[in-house]
């Protein structure tokens, strides 16, 4: 169906909306960091108006990781009892799991995403105490749920193929952000109401190709948390190892910058550092580059994997460590983002399985590693100290595939943190040849 399919969003159903691909042409695949004709725009750097923006969020966002990075010291009784918190809330089987997507899909969680709050807002502001994930898969569809309410805000679909990255930022107290990245190699961009009843709709605000043309995925697909809800900045790794920038503007979707790897570096994975202002992207060769926005250069290029690739990333809250993995057989890697080395390695138990995904708590004090048969969470700087397993139901069924290992999925960590509230902490995970997010710690 041509066009953008609108549902008013009622209390007692999700709202659904159709979107197709955008109708504008692809750019050209030879464009790179330099301005392809005097004609037209130079998208080797991101204009100064929007990096001016991203750069005062910064300012928050750093102030804020200071905060963070004070909170996480620790004395020795509190390490004993938040391990504790953790080994009783979150070990064992999953206490609750929610089926998404389609039934008549291929079964298969592909990406999920926790849905920010943008730091521009204060708590009054910042639509109460829900808590909201989006995930993505084989249907070629994204979900909002609600977890709180345990209910499906929005159904998003119309994409040209499997929904492969997701993310999302509440803007104001009536509306979310939510960028979806699919195989079509299409970004596009929802306003979702949060509100459970009225007029407001659900709204495709636009759809653009990314920069490299067909034939390039996104990798990773971020809502900036510079975004707000006059305005929106998307960061999308694409396939063909380059960083795109997109804006929301009144005509839609557009592509402001477009950054390719000089190397012949392939992307394979992507994500943002807590701070706005430093992409980490995984390549099929097993590098980790650190791009710095502000001056659109690569800070730093870290080797590992063996050269196999990167499948997933995850950067602390506080901003000290990046960990990636591979789905080869590799160890999980820990970088020292403020010394650009390996600091350390971790091997998961054969019981997890091939790892889908990582996670850093909020506070940066716990890793959660994801696969296939299990998650773990262990403790950051004691990495092979594992305070909690997180087992799956067996439901006795087996997919076509069950043979071969997944190689994506999503793991998310929800709740107050690990502060005054400690035990109020939950995770969810999903991964490919599934079809239910699983969550331990709620009921």
């Amino acid at each position: 169906q041509d066009g953008t399919k609108r549902n008013k969003k009622r209390a007692a159903s999700p709202v659904q909306v159709d979107a197709t691909p955008s109708s504008k042409k692809p750019r050209s695949s030879n464009i790179d960091t330099a301005t392809s004709s005097e004609n037209e725009e130079d998208l080797s750097k991101i204009p100064q108006e929007t990096l001016n923006t991203m750069t005062s969020t910064w300012q928050i966002l750093s102030s804020n990781r200071r905060t963070i990075a004070k909170k996480s010291k620790r004395s020795k009784e509190q390490i004993d009892q938040q391990n504790q918190v953790l080994e009783d809330k979150l070990s064992g089987e999953e206490t609750k799991k929610v089926n998404l997507g389609k039934s008549t899909a291929k079964a298969g969680v592909l990406c999920v995403a926790k849905i920010g709050t943008s730091c521009h807002l204060n708590d009054s502001a910042a639509g109460g105490d829900d808590e909201y994930i989006v995930s993505g898969g084989h249907d070629k569809q994204a979900i909002v749920y609600n977890v709180t309410s345990g209910q499906i805000v929005a159904t998003l679909s119309g994409a040209g193929g499997d929904v492969i990255a997701v993310s999302g930022m509440i803007v104001s107290d009536k509306v979310m952000l939510v960028g979806t990245g699919s195989a079509d190699g299409v970004v596009r961009l929802y306003s979702v109401p949060i509100a459970s009843g009225g007029d407001d709709e659900v709204q495709l605000l636009e759809s653009e190709q990314l920069g490299g043309g067909e034939g390039v995925v996104p990798v990773s697909v971020i809502v900036h948390f510079s975004s707000t809800a006059e305005g929106a900045t998307i960061i999308a790794g694409g396939s063909d190892g380059s960083v795109n920038v997109f804006k929301s503007v009144e005509s839609g979707l557009k592509l402001i910058t477009y950054l390719k790897s000089v190397d012949g570096n392939e992307f394979t994975s992507g994500c943002i550092h807590p701070d706005g202002l430093i992409y980490a992207a995984g390549t099929t060769s097993g590098k980790l580059l650190i791009y710095d926005l502000k001056t659109q250069a690569v800070a730093g290029t870290l080797q590992g994997h063996d050269g196999n690739p990167i499948n997933c990333i995850s950067v602390s809250d506080n901003g000290y460590h990046v960990a990636t993995s591979s789905s080869e057989d590799s160890p999980i890697h820990i970088w020292d983002l403020r010394k650009l080395k390996l600091s350390a390695t971790i091997t998961p138990p054969s019981d997890v399985g091939t790892v889908t995904s990582l996670a850093f708590d909020p506070m940066g004090l716990y890793l959660a590693y994801s696969g296939a048969e299990a998650t773990k969470v262990c403790v950051v700087k004691d990495w092979d100290r594992v305070v909690s397993t997180l087992s799956k139901t067996k439901t006795g069924k087996k997919g076509k595939n069950a043979l071969v290992a997944p190689t994506c999925g999503g793991v998310i960590w929800g709740g107050k943190g690990l502060g005054e509230d400690g035990d109020k902490v939950w995770i969810a995970a999903g991964c490919d040849g599934e079809k239910p997010i699983r969550f331990w710690g709620l009921n």
